[in-house]
């Protein structure tokens, strides 16, 4: 009688565990799928909106106040270089680690945001056809169309997949945390930068922000314990071994 006891608590140890894992898995699926509906729909009521010319009530408030703070024009270009060949060199770098590193499966759901976004916000801007700013610096780089913020979405996209990453690998809460709030701060200041130097309305960096979301949570659900680019070392190994 006493030998089977730790036995048996053994096994509802084990038994709970795997419970613990089950559910744990089934909420981070529900929570990705309810932040991508939530940022899917923000961005298409926002496309939908400019697609009808509604003018948005926060927009010239927000870019005349942006307007305002052209002491700082040199700190503006910086940060919106800083979303554009340089961030395309990470997000394809981070494409080659994956795929180096036997993450082949993650390194394509990546690859395919990559693309999507870029496509996908190239082929909003054409739809709606929305004029930039009055005053914007015709040396800045781009189409003529104004909204989405491409520079917004493809940063929030490329650095939150880091994040992400970052946070599920990383063992240091205050770690993670860092990383996120730098996250939060680069890309809130690229949308400063893009509104500042009349490239961009307020709302169209929403929009990005909306649809950036959308991405994230994309690549979230994708790449969850147990999603399509859940391909983990331990996992890869072991099938070395079989």
């Amino acid at each position: 009688m006493t030998t089977d006891r730790p036995v048996e608590s053994h096994q509802d140890t084990e038994r709970s565990r795997e419970l613990g894992g089950v559910r744990a898995a089934e909420g981070s699926r529900i929570a990705w799928l309810v932040v991508g509906l939530l940022g899917l729909g923000g961005f298409l009521v926002m496309t939908v909106l400019a697609y009808s010319h509604v003018t948005f009530s926060f927009d010239q408030p927000l870019l005349d106040l942006a307007r305002s703070w052209n002491a700082w024009a040199d700190l503006w270009r910086l940060l919106s270089e800083s979303a554009n060949i340089p961030l395309i060199i990470i997000g394809l770098g981070m494409v080659a680690w994956l795929f180096v590193t036997k993450r082949r499966r993650e390194a394509f759901v990546v690859l395919l945001l990559l693309i999507a976004i870029t496509a996908g916000s190239e082929g909003v801007k054409q739809l709606v056809a929305r004029p930039r700013p009055e005053g914007t610096d015709p040396n800045i780089p781009g189409v003529v169309y104004s909204f989405p913020s491409g520079h917004v979405l493809e940063a929030l996209t490329i650095f939150g997949i880091i994040a992400i990453r970052c946070w599920r690998v990383l063992q240091h809460f205050a770690l993670k945390i860092l990383i996120v709030a730098l996250v939060v701060v680069e890309v809130a200041m690229v949308g400063v930068a893009r509104v500042a130097l009349s490239a961009h309305f307020p709302s169209d960096v929403l929009a990005s922000l909306f649809g950036g979301v959308a991405a994230l949570a994309l690549y979230g659900w994708l790449t969850r314990p147990g999603g399509f680019g859940d391909q983990r070392p331990e996992q890869h190994s072991a099938s070395g071994r079989s």
